[in-house]
């Protein structure tokens, strides 16, 4: 289960693959429901990291269409 990792895991790990963000930004997205999580425990989160980087790359087309 390499890839489900807690929030301060995530973080260290995307900073090691070239994708700077931080621990306040991404607990943001998790409890928007940006990127889905499991709770496990009373407030420990598990992301599982390729829908990180899915989101990340904006595999989906991204939060801003293009331009014609």
């Amino acid at each position: 289960m390499e890839n489900m990792l807690t929030i301060p895991g995530t973080v260290a790990r995307a900073k090691a693959d070239g994708f700077p963000i931080s621990a306040y930004t991404l607990r943001r997205w998790v409890k928007t429901g940006t990127i889905p999580a499991r709770i496990a425990g009373r407030s420990k989160y598990l992301i599982y990291y390729p829908n990180l980087t899915h989101y990340l790359k904006c595999e989906d087309g991204g939060d801003i269409p293009p331009k014609n």
